[in-house]
């Protein structure tokens, strides 16, 4: 990813739509170091071992033992395509899992570009697996899937109720939900009006205002 940042940032940019500037610097530079933080986890999430020495007189032992869950399925949004990839990807296959990525449909080719990265890189084949397509197919088809053991979903409250009713009915899956919403701006009468209105400017307006926490709400 280092050596193909600019490349990355101009698919990021023409498929979404960000500033080249701020597609080489955010979208891409804070994939690379998230992509380098969960690189030092993979040999750090281990179990451990639990002296319950009131269990006189056999002085037992309770021992903890971390699995991978299996496969993972990630469906992600249309503002930041290659940060959320790489923010919900990177600590999966951190913890032993696999992954299928279904990439929003209006903007997947930062993603099956990552994917070309990643065969490049020895990735083997099986543990990444790009699915582009529409949420009510290829999203529904991993909601439903019995082989599917985790979910992870960004987007809107509506289809995260669709998408966590699919999942209890199908096998229980485990889920994670991160849904929309608006953030609010709380203004007070003594405050640095120059600087709130800066601030308020930018927290709504920051990449083009598709942002999970754009501050829509001012008071």
């Amino acid at each position: 990813m280092e050596q193909h940042k600019e490349e990355l940032a101009t698919i990021e940019s023409i498929d979404s739509g960000a500033v080249y500037t701020l597609a080489l610097k955010t979208h891409v530079g804070m994939s690379i170091e998230t992509w380098r933080y969960f690189a030092g986890w993979c040999d750090k999430i281990q179990g451990a071992t639990i002296p319950i020495n009131h269990a006189r007189p056999n002085r037992n032992l309770t021992l903890t033992k971390k699995e991978p869950i299996g496969v993972c399925a990630l469906i992600t949004p249309w503002n930041y395509p290659l940060m959320m990839l790489s923010w919900k990807m990177a600590a999966c296959l951190a913890a032993g899992n696999t992954v299928v990525m279904k990439p929003a449909a209006v903007c997947p080719l930062t993603a099956l570009k990552f994917s070309e990265l990643c065969v490049r890189a020895g990735i083997p084949p099986g543990v990444i697996n790009i699915l582009p397509g529409s949420g009510t197919v290829c999203g529904q088809a991993l909601a439903d899937h019995p082989l599917v053991r985790k979910l992870g979903f960004t987007g809107s409250t509506e289809i995260g109720q669709t998408i966590m009713k699919s999942c209890a009915v199908s096998n229980m899956k485990k889920v994670s939900l991160e849904l929309g919403g608006k953030s609010p701006l709380v203004i007070f009468e003594d405050c640095d009006l120059e600087k709130a209105v800066r601030n308020g400017m930018a927290s709504v307006f920051f990449n083009k205002g598709e942002n999970c926490i754009a501050a829509g709400r001012l008071f």
